[in-house]
């Protein structure tokens, strides 16, 4: 099962396991993370979410070799919307999409040795799901800027000075940290817990969903271009795109 879950001390514990595939979400496994999230925010034993991966690498983003945007806009709203608490752990990469979930966490911590990326020009697309608000908001419009425009890969230590992250600390000690945090908050009261979640997301993010539908819209239009049908077939067949002969 690419998707490992259990309930353990009102702590839902969520795994992305697909390491043959880089951890890459698919449809499948999109729908799975939805319906957890979903539980997650009806099951009154449920106090905590902790998303994690299997060591070496968090999650290469969505399966390109699948259409799968609308799957990835159910399961962001299922995760946008979980009033519960969730705190990640990344270990290793975490591209495109997963870094759009990371943004949708509270608590987020990663290893030395983890790499982010939002590569969407390089694949002739614009980001998805308030990123570009989340990004630019977090880190300040000339960092999101240079990370995003140019599609340059992020450090652990550059997530934490962007504030993608809460902190970073070494690969082997992460994990444990991180589950701590989720520890920490399922021994609080709900009530407070959820309800802080609620104020701190209502005063932060106010003029999100304003942005998401103007990322929609921009996203569909750099989809359907021709720059991005090629860059698209240049990733999947391993090789660099050729923009030379497309006209506008």
């Amino acid at each position: 099962m690419p998707i490992i879950h259990n309930l353990t001390d009102s702590i839902l514990d969520i795994e992305i396991r697909r390491p043959e595939k880089r951890n890459t979400l698919d449809g499948e496994m999109l729908e799975s993370l939805a319906e957890l999230f979903r539980s997650a925010q009806s099951d009154s034993t449920v106090r905590v979410v902790f998303l994690h991966a299997q060591p070496g690498i968090f999650s290469a983003g969505e399966d390109l070799a699948e259409e799968v945007g609308a799957a990835a806009g159910r399961m962001m709203a299922a995760l946008s919307s979980c009033t519960k608490p969730v705190v990640a752990c990344v270990q290793g990469p975490a591209v495109g999409l997963a870094v759009a979930m990371l943004y949708a966490c509270d608590l987020v911590y990663a290893s030395e040795s983890s790499l982010f990326s939002l590569p969407y020009t390089a694949l002739g697309l614009t980001p998805r799901f308030g990123l570009t608000l989340l990004a630019g908001q977090n880190a300040g419009y000339r960092k999101a800027a240079q990370k995003m425009l140019l599609s340059e890969p992020i450090s652990a230590n550059e997530a934490f000075a962007m504030n993608l992250v809460n902190g970073v600390f070494p690969d082997e000690k992460v994990l444990e940290q991180a589950a701590a945090r989720a520890t920490r908050l399922a021994s609080l009261s709900p009530v407070a817990v959820q309800q802080t979640k609620t104020l701190l997301r209502g005063a932060l993010y106010g003029a999100l969903e304003a942005v998401q539908e103007a990322e929609e819209a921009a996203c569909g239009k750099a989809a359907a271009s021709a720059y991005a049908k090629e860059a698209k077939a240049a990733f999947l067949a391993g090789r660099k795109p050729d923009f030379s002969n497309i006209e506008e």
